[in-house]
Protein backbone atom coordinates (compact mmCIF):
# COMPACT_ATOMS: atom_id res chain seq x y z
CA UNK A 1 0.00 0.00 0.00
CA UNK A 2 1.80 3.39 -0.97
CA UNK A 3 1.47 5.72 1.62
CA UNK A 4 -0.12 9.60 1.11
CA UNK A 5 1.69 11.88 0.24
CA UNK A 6 3.13 14.24 3.07
CA UNK A 7 0.18 17.07 2.08
CA UNK A 8 -2.40 14.95 1.59
CA UNK A 9 -1.75 14.02 5.67
CA UNK A 10 -1.30 17.30 6.88
CA UNK A 11 -4.11 18.03 5.11
CA UNK A 12 -6.83 15.43 6.86
CA UNK A 13 -5.02 15.83 10.39
CA UNK A 14 -6.26 19.33 10.01
CA UNK A 15 -9.62 18.54 8.72
CA UNK A 16 -10.06 16.30 11.93
CA UNK A 17 -8.96 18.78 14.05
CA UNK A 18 -11.28 21.70 13.03
CA UNK A 19 -14.45 18.91 12.79
CA UNK A 20 -13.69 18.41 16.58
CA UNK A 21 -13.41 21.80 17.76
CA UNK A 22 -16.47 22.46 15.47
CA UNK A 23 -18.38 19.57 17.25
CA UNK A 24 -17.57 21.07 20.65
CA UNK A 25 -18.47 24.37 19.82
CA UNK A 26 -21.79 23.01 18.76
CA UNK A 27 -21.86 20.56 21.40
CA UNK A 28 -21.37 23.47 24.04
CA UNK A 29 -24.10 25.73 22.16
CA UNK A 30 -26.62 23.63 22.10
CA UNK A 31 -25.54 22.41 25.76
CA UNK A 32 -25.97 26.06 26.87
CA UNK A 33 -28.85 26.46 24.37
CA UNK A 34 -30.68 23.58 26.09
CA UNK A 35 -29.84 25.03 29.52
CA UNK A 36 -31.00 28.68 28.83
CA UNK A 37 -34.16 26.86 27.52
CA UNK A 38 -35.06 24.72 30.52
CA UNK A 39 -34.00 28.14 32.30
CA UNK A 40 -36.96 29.47 30.68
CA UNK A 41 -39.32 27.26 31.37
CA UNK A 42 -38.74 26.68 35.06
CA UNK A 43 -39.09 30.96 35.07
CA UNK A 44 -41.68 30.75 33.46
CA UNK A 45 -43.49 27.67 35.30
CA UNK A 46 -42.34 28.58 38.29
CA UNK A 47 -43.71 32.59 37.99
CA UNK A 48 -46.37 32.40 35.62
CA UNK A 49 -50.13 32.32 36.52
CA UNK A 50 -52.13 29.24 37.66
CA UNK A 51 -55.42 28.58 35.75
CA UNK A 52 -58.16 29.24 37.49
CA UNK A 53 -59.95 26.66 39.09
CA UNK A 54 -63.84 26.91 38.50
CA UNK A 55 -66.06 25.21 41.10
CA UNK A 56 -68.32 22.39 39.86
CA UNK A 57 -71.87 22.28 41.36
CA UNK A 58 -73.10 18.89 42.16
CA UNK A 59 -76.67 20.43 42.99
CA UNK A 60 -78.99 22.48 40.33
CA UNK A 61 -78.22 25.99 40.18
CA UNK A 62 -81.47 27.08 40.73
CA UNK A 63 -84.24 25.73 42.80
CA UNK A 64 -87.62 26.65 43.45
CA UNK A 65 -89.56 25.27 46.64
CA UNK A 66 -93.24 25.94 47.54
CA UNK A 67 -95.77 25.26 50.61
CA UNK A 68 -97.91 21.91 49.89
CA UNK A 69 -101.31 23.06 48.26
CA UNK A 70 -102.91 19.93 49.99
CA UNK A 71 -104.77 21.59 52.38
CA UNK A 72 -106.30 24.27 50.94
CA UNK A 73 -107.24 21.79 48.10
CA UNK A 74 -108.91 19.54 51.05
CA UNK A 75 -110.56 22.39 52.70
CA UNK A 76 -112.85 23.75 49.93
CA UNK A 77 -113.18 19.78 48.67
CA UNK A 78 -114.83 19.67 52.27
CA UNK A 79 -117.73 22.08 51.82
CA UNK A 80 -120.63 20.93 50.22
CA UNK A 81 -121.51 24.30 48.81
CA UNK A 82 -119.53 26.84 46.73
CA UNK A 83 -116.82 27.68 48.29
CA UNK A 84 -113.27 29.34 47.10
CA UNK A 85 -110.10 30.64 49.68
CA UNK A 86 -107.00 32.50 48.72
CA UNK A 87 -104.93 34.66 50.18
CA UNK A 88 -104.76 38.70 49.62
CA UNK A 89 -100.91 38.70 48.55
CA UNK A 90 -101.41 35.69 45.98
CA UNK A 91 -102.77 34.59 43.24
CA UNK A 92 -103.87 31.36 43.52
CA UNK A 93 -107.39 30.50 44.30
CA UNK A 94 -108.77 27.20 45.60
CA UNK A 95 -112.75 26.50 44.49
CA UNK A 96 -114.81 23.53 44.33
CA UNK A 97 -117.37 25.12 42.09
CA UNK A 98 -116.45 27.62 39.30
CA UNK A 99 -120.59 28.35 38.26
CA UNK A 100 -121.75 31.87 38.61
CA UNK A 101 -124.41 32.54 41.46
CA UNK A 102 -126.81 34.89 42.90
CA UNK A 103 -124.61 36.93 44.92
CA UNK A 104 -127.09 39.83 46.24
CA UNK A 105 -125.54 42.48 48.75
CA UNK A 106 -121.88 41.33 47.30
CA UNK A 107 -123.16 43.66 44.65
CA UNK A 108 -122.43 46.64 46.52
CA UNK A 109 -119.13 46.10 47.03
CA UNK A 110 -118.75 45.72 43.44
CA UNK A 111 -120.73 49.12 42.65
CA UNK A 112 -118.73 51.15 45.60
CA UNK A 113 -115.23 50.12 43.97
CA UNK A 114 -116.85 50.82 40.46
CA UNK A 115 -117.78 54.32 41.30
CA UNK A 116 -115.29 54.82 43.06
CA UNK A 117 -112.75 54.97 40.12
CA UNK A 118 -114.98 57.18 38.65
CA UNK A 119 -115.67 59.77 41.46
CA UNK A 120 -112.43 58.96 43.91
CA UNK A 121 -112.57 59.71 47.76
CA UNK A 122 -109.48 59.42 49.51
CA UNK A 123 -109.31 57.89 52.73
CA UNK A 124 -110.19 59.84 55.55
CA UNK A 125 -112.38 62.65 53.39
CA UNK A 126 -115.75 63.32 53.39
CA UNK A 127 -116.27 63.86 49.80
CA UNK A 128 -119.14 65.93 47.53
CA UNK A 129 -122.54 65.96 49.56
CA UNK A 130 -125.40 63.81 48.16
CA UNK A 131 -128.97 65.50 48.17
CA UNK A 132 -131.92 63.06 48.58
CA UNK A 133 -134.02 63.17 45.66
CA UNK A 134 -137.60 63.47 44.82
CA UNK A 135 -137.01 60.35 42.53
CA UNK A 136 -135.11 58.64 45.92
CA UNK A 137 -138.41 58.84 47.55
CA UNK A 138 -140.73 57.67 44.80
CA UNK A 139 -138.32 54.36 44.55
CA UNK A 140 -139.38 53.79 48.12
CA UNK A 141 -142.71 52.04 47.62
CA UNK A 142 -141.14 49.85 44.79
CA UNK A 143 -138.03 48.72 46.89
CA UNK A 144 -140.11 47.90 50.06
CA UNK A 145 -142.33 45.53 47.78
CA UNK A 146 -138.80 43.60 47.23
CA UNK A 147 -138.26 43.34 51.19
CA UNK A 148 -135.00 45.94 50.62
CA UNK A 149 -132.93 46.93 53.38
CA UNK A 150 -133.86 50.80 53.17
CA UNK A 151 -133.34 54.37 55.62
CA UNK A 152 -136.29 56.61 54.11
CA UNK A 153 -135.31 60.05 55.06
CA UNK A 154 -136.78 63.62 53.93
CA UNK A 155 -136.24 64.79 50.80
CA UNK A 156 -133.58 67.51 50.68
CA UNK A 157 -131.90 65.46 53.35
CA UNK A 158 -127.73 65.59 52.40
CA UNK A 159 -125.13 63.34 53.05
CA UNK A 160 -121.58 63.40 52.38
CA UNK A 161 -119.91 60.32 49.77
CA UNK A 162 -118.77 59.30 53.29
CA UNK A 163 -121.97 58.83 55.07
CA UNK A 164 -123.31 57.65 51.89
CA UNK A 165 -120.92 54.76 51.62
CA UNK A 166 -121.16 53.98 55.60
CA UNK A 167 -125.43 53.10 54.68
CA UNK A 168 -124.04 51.30 51.65
CA UNK A 169 -121.39 49.55 53.14
CA UNK A 170 -121.95 48.82 56.76
CA UNK A 171 -126.17 47.58 57.33
CA UNK A 172 -126.24 46.86 53.40
CA UNK A 173 -129.05 50.03 52.34
CA UNK A 174 -130.43 48.59 48.95
CA UNK A 175 -131.98 52.51 48.38
CA UNK A 176 -128.71 54.33 48.86
CA UNK A 177 -126.30 52.04 46.51
CA UNK A 178 -129.12 52.80 43.68
CA UNK A 179 -129.06 56.27 44.59
CA UNK A 180 -125.24 56.59 44.77
CA UNK A 181 -124.61 54.33 41.80
CA UNK A 182 -127.28 57.10 39.67
CA UNK A 183 -126.23 59.92 41.17
CA UNK A 184 -121.73 58.98 39.37
CA UNK A 185 -122.87 57.48 36.69
CA UNK A 186 -126.26 59.34 35.60
CA UNK A 187 -128.09 56.08 34.91
CA UNK A 188 -127.95 52.55 35.49
CA UNK A 189 -127.02 52.15 31.56
CA UNK A 190 -124.10 53.69 32.13
CA UNK A 191 -123.28 51.88 35.86
CA UNK A 192 -123.89 48.41 33.58
CA UNK A 193 -121.19 49.44 31.54
CA UNK A 194 -119.13 50.72 34.06
CA UNK A 195 -119.32 47.64 35.83
CA UNK A 196 -118.83 45.56 32.55
CA UNK A 197 -115.44 47.46 31.52
CA UNK A 198 -113.88 46.91 35.14
CA UNK A 199 -114.47 43.52 35.04
CA UNK A 200 -112.82 43.11 31.66
CA UNK A 201 -110.32 45.16 32.86
CA UNK A 202 -109.69 42.72 36.02
CA UNK A 203 -110.72 39.12 34.56
CA UNK A 204 -113.30 38.58 36.45
CA UNK A 205 -115.51 36.19 33.50
CA UNK A 206 -117.66 35.33 35.52
CA UNK A 207 -118.99 38.82 37.27
CA UNK A 208 -122.56 39.90 35.67
CA UNK A 209 -124.16 42.44 37.50
CA UNK A 210 -127.97 44.20 36.22
CA UNK A 211 -128.55 46.52 39.29
CA UNK A 212 -126.36 47.89 41.58
CA UNK A 213 -127.64 46.91 44.89
CA UNK A 214 -127.90 43.28 44.23
CA UNK A 215 -131.78 42.54 44.81
CA UNK A 216 -131.86 41.14 41.13
CA UNK A 217 -130.78 37.45 40.97
CA UNK A 218 -129.05 38.04 37.95
CA UNK A 219 -126.12 39.77 39.59
CA UNK A 220 -123.95 36.69 39.63
CA UNK A 221 -120.58 35.83 40.10
CA UNK A 222 -118.37 32.29 40.82
CA UNK A 223 -116.83 32.35 44.59
CA UNK A 224 -113.56 32.47 42.91
CA UNK A 225 -114.04 35.93 41.03
CA UNK A 226 -115.04 37.00 44.58
CA UNK A 227 -111.84 36.42 45.64
CA UNK A 228 -110.25 38.22 43.54
CA UNK A 229 -113.16 41.27 44.15
CA UNK A 230 -112.20 40.91 47.60
CA UNK A 231 -107.55 41.30 46.48
CA UNK A 232 -109.03 44.59 44.90
CA UNK A 233 -110.82 46.03 47.69
CA UNK A 234 -107.56 44.98 49.86
CA UNK A 235 -105.37 47.24 47.73
CA UNK A 236 -108.37 50.19 48.02
CA UNK A 237 -107.72 52.07 51.13
CA UNK A 238 -111.01 53.97 51.47
CA UNK A 239 -112.88 50.86 50.90
CA UNK A 240 -111.12 48.80 53.86
CA UNK A 241 -112.48 51.92 56.00
CA UNK A 242 -115.41 51.12 55.41
CA UNK A 243 -115.56 47.29 55.47
CA UNK A 244 -113.26 47.06 58.48
CA UNK A 245 -116.33 49.36 60.14
CA UNK A 246 -118.85 47.40 63.05
CA UNK A 247 -120.52 50.47 63.38
CA UNK A 248 -121.29 54.09 62.57
CA UNK A 249 -123.81 57.34 63.29
CA UNK A 250 -124.83 58.44 60.47
CA UNK A 251 -127.05 62.11 61.00
CA UNK A 252 -130.55 61.97 60.16
CA UNK A 253 -130.02 58.30 60.19
CA UNK A 254 -128.84 56.91 63.67
CA UNK A 255 -126.90 54.47 64.59
CA UNK A 256 -125.88 51.92 61.81
CA UNK A 257 -124.08 48.35 61.91
CA UNK A 258 -122.80 46.39 59.78
CA UNK A 259 -124.28 42.72 58.46
CA UNK A 260 -120.87 40.56 58.92
CA UNK A 261 -121.45 37.90 61.46
CA UNK A 262 -117.46 37.50 62.37
CA UNK A 263 -117.20 40.50 63.98
CA UNK A 264 -118.86 39.08 66.94
CA UNK A 265 -116.59 35.74 66.23
CA UNK A 266 -112.84 36.51 65.02
CA UNK A 267 -110.53 38.87 65.92
CA UNK A 268 -108.69 40.82 63.36
CA UNK A 269 -111.82 40.69 60.80
CA UNK A 270 -110.99 43.15 57.51
CA UNK A 271 -114.70 42.75 56.76
CA UNK A 272 -115.96 42.53 52.88
CA UNK A 273 -119.65 41.68 52.38
CA UNK A 274 -122.90 39.97 53.24
CA UNK A 275 -125.97 39.37 51.37
CA UNK A 276 -128.94 37.25 51.24
CA UNK A 277 -131.85 36.94 49.01
CA UNK A 278 -134.48 34.26 48.54
CA UNK A 279 -132.50 33.16 45.45
CA UNK A 280 -128.85 33.27 46.16
CA UNK A 281 -129.41 32.37 49.86
CA UNK A 282 -126.61 33.18 52.73
CA UNK A 283 -123.82 34.31 51.14
CA UNK A 284 -120.22 36.16 52.80
CA UNK A 285 -117.30 37.28 51.40
CA UNK A 286 -114.39 37.84 54.22
CA UNK A 287 -111.21 38.92 54.97
CA UNK A 288 -108.90 38.00 58.23
CA UNK A 289 -105.71 39.41 59.17
CA UNK A 290 -103.31 36.63 59.91
CA UNK A 291 -99.78 36.19 61.16
CA UNK A 292 -97.38 34.56 58.42
CA UNK A 293 -93.96 34.23 60.17
CA UNK A 294 -93.02 37.87 60.30
CA UNK A 295 -95.73 38.66 58.01
CA UNK A 296 -99.13 39.66 58.22
CA UNK A 297 -101.13 38.59 55.67
CA UNK A 298 -105.10 38.34 55.12
CA UNK A 299 -107.25 34.91 54.57
CA UNK A 300 -110.25 35.47 52.06
CA UNK A 301 -113.15 33.00 51.94
CA UNK A 302 -116.42 33.37 49.89
CA UNK A 303 -118.90 30.90 50.68
CA UNK A 304 -122.24 30.79 48.57
CA UNK A 305 -125.53 29.86 48.96
CA UNK A 306 -125.80 28.81 52.67
CA UNK A 307 -129.30 28.06 53.82
CA UNK A 308 -129.37 30.06 57.07
CA UNK A 309 -127.20 33.18 58.86
CA UNK A 310 -125.97 30.94 61.48
CA UNK A 311 -124.60 28.51 58.14
CA UNK A 312 -122.92 31.33 56.68
CA UNK A 313 -121.29 32.81 59.59
CA UNK A 314 -120.01 28.75 60.28
CA UNK A 315 -118.78 28.53 56.89
CA UNK A 316 -116.61 32.23 57.15
CA UNK A 317 -115.41 31.19 60.77
CA UNK A 318 -114.70 28.08 59.79
CA UNK A 319 -112.22 28.82 56.09
CA UNK A 320 -110.39 31.65 57.67
CA UNK A 321 -109.64 30.17 61.03
CA UNK A 322 -108.53 26.54 59.22
CA UNK A 323 -106.51 29.19 56.85
CA UNK A 324 -104.47 30.38 59.81
CA UNK A 325 -103.34 27.01 60.18
CA UNK A 326 -101.96 26.49 57.12
CA UNK A 327 -98.83 28.09 57.40
CA UNK A 328 -95.54 25.83 56.33
CA UNK A 329 -91.58 26.39 57.20
CA UNK A 330 -89.94 25.30 54.11
CA UNK A 331 -86.63 24.67 53.97
CA UNK A 332 -84.81 26.71 51.70
CA UNK A 333 -80.81 26.04 52.33
CA UNK A 334 -78.96 23.70 55.10
CA UNK A 335 -75.92 24.67 57.38
CA UNK A 336 -73.04 23.06 56.10
CA UNK A 337 -75.22 21.47 53.12
CA UNK A 338 -72.55 20.15 50.56
CA UNK A 339 -73.46 22.12 47.12
CA UNK A 340 -70.48 20.95 44.62
CA UNK A 341 -66.59 21.12 44.74
CA UNK A 342 -63.05 22.47 43.47
CA UNK A 343 -60.50 20.56 42.16
CA UNK A 344 -57.23 22.11 43.16
CA UNK A 345 -54.41 22.28 40.51
CA UNK A 346 -52.64 19.14 42.11
CA UNK A 347 -56.19 17.23 41.03
CA UNK A 348 -57.18 17.06 45.30
CA UNK A 349 -61.12 17.24 45.31
CA UNK A 350 -62.76 19.50 47.68
CA UNK A 351 -66.15 20.10 48.87
CA UNK A 352 -68.15 23.33 49.09
CA UNK A 353 -70.89 24.30 51.47
CA UNK A 354 -73.46 26.66 52.44
CA UNK A 355 -72.48 28.73 55.33
CA UNK A 356 -75.78 28.96 57.50
CA UNK A 357 -79.08 27.69 57.27
CA UNK A 358 -82.32 29.59 55.60
CA UNK A 359 -86.01 29.00 55.62
CA UNK A 360 -89.12 30.91 55.36
CA UNK A 361 -92.42 30.25 56.04
CA UNK A 362 -95.33 30.29 53.03
CA UNK A 363 -98.95 29.69 52.62
CA UNK A 364 -100.25 27.26 49.84
CA UNK A 365 -99.87 28.80 46.57
CA UNK A 366 -96.62 30.70 48.00
CA UNK A 367 -92.86 30.13 46.34
CA UNK A 368 -89.34 30.61 46.73
CA UNK A 369 -86.61 29.73 44.40
CA UNK A 370 -83.12 29.75 45.45
CA UNK A 371 -79.95 30.29 43.35
CA UNK A 372 -76.49 29.84 43.49
CA UNK A 373 -73.42 31.73 41.74
CA UNK A 374 -69.74 30.54 42.32
CA UNK A 375 -66.49 32.20 41.42
CA UNK A 376 -63.69 30.99 40.09
CA UNK A 377 -60.64 30.99 42.42
CA UNK A 378 -57.40 32.52 41.49
CA UNK A 379 -54.90 31.76 43.71
CA UNK A 380 -54.54 29.80 47.67
CA UNK A 381 -57.50 30.13 49.36
CA UNK A 382 -57.89 29.48 53.10
CA UNK A 383 -60.61 26.75 54.43
CA UNK A 384 -63.88 28.95 54.87
CA UNK A 385 -63.00 31.10 51.94
CA UNK A 386 -65.65 32.62 50.65
CA UNK A 387 -66.48 31.62 47.02
CA UNK A 388 -70.16 32.52 46.29
CA UNK A 389 -73.38 32.82 47.97
CA UNK A 390 -76.99 31.04 47.63
CA UNK A 391 -79.45 34.01 46.96
CA UNK A 392 -83.51 33.68 47.05
CA UNK A 393 -86.42 35.62 45.21
CA UNK A 394 -89.71 34.87 46.84
CA UNK A 395 -92.56 36.85 48.85
CA UNK A 396 -89.78 36.66 51.97
CA UNK A 397 -86.71 38.85 52.10
CA UNK A 398 -83.99 36.54 53.25
CA UNK A 399 -80.65 37.09 53.84
CA UNK A 400 -78.22 35.37 51.02
CA UNK A 401 -76.37 32.75 52.21
CA UNK A 402 -72.30 32.62 51.72
CA UNK A 403 -70.80 29.08 49.45
CA UNK A 404 -67.47 28.49 51.10
CA UNK A 405 -64.48 26.12 51.22
CA UNK A 406 -64.10 23.33 53.57
CA UNK A 407 -60.46 23.00 53.41
CA UNK A 408 -57.68 25.32 52.40
CA UNK A 409 -56.42 25.61 48.93
CA UNK A 410 -52.61 25.86 48.55
CA UNK A 411 -50.90 26.58 45.33
CA UNK A 412 -48.15 23.64 43.99
CA UNK A 413 -44.56 23.98 45.10
CA UNK A 414 -41.75 24.31 42.35
CA UNK A 415 -41.17 20.52 41.49
CA UNK A 416 -45.23 20.08 40.80
CA UNK A 417 -45.14 23.32 38.47
CA UNK A 418 -42.18 22.03 35.80
CA UNK A 419 -43.24 18.74 35.70
CA UNK A 420 -47.16 19.49 34.78
CA UNK A 421 -46.34 21.94 32.07
CA UNK A 422 -50.19 20.64 30.77
CA UNK A 423 -51.95 21.85 33.83
CA UNK A 424 -49.42 25.05 34.59
CA UNK A 425 -50.13 26.25 30.93
CA UNK A 426 -53.29 25.09 30.40
CA UNK A 427 -52.58 22.86 27.99
CA UNK A 428 -54.59 19.79 29.20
Amino acid sequence: MTDAPPDTRRAQRTHRRFSRRRRRRLTVTATVAILLAAGGYATAAAAGPLPELQPVLTVDAEQTMKASTRPAKALVEDQDLPTAIGWGDGTKIWSNDSEAYPIASITKLVTVLVALEEQPLDPGEDGPVYTYSAADQQREAELRAQDAIMYPVPVGTEFTTRELLELILLPSANDYAIAYANWVFGDNESFIAAVDAWADAHGLESLTLVEPSGLSSENRASAADLVRIARIALRHETVLDFTGMERAEVPGVGLIETTNPLFDLMSDIVGFKTGSTTAAGYNLLSGRKTEVGDREMVTISATLARPSREARAASGYDTNDAMAGMTEVVVLALEDEELGYVTTWQGERIPIVGTAGADGTLVPGERTTRTITVRPIDGEAAGGAVIGEIAFDGPIPIDPVDIATTAPITEPDFWWRISHPGEVFGWN
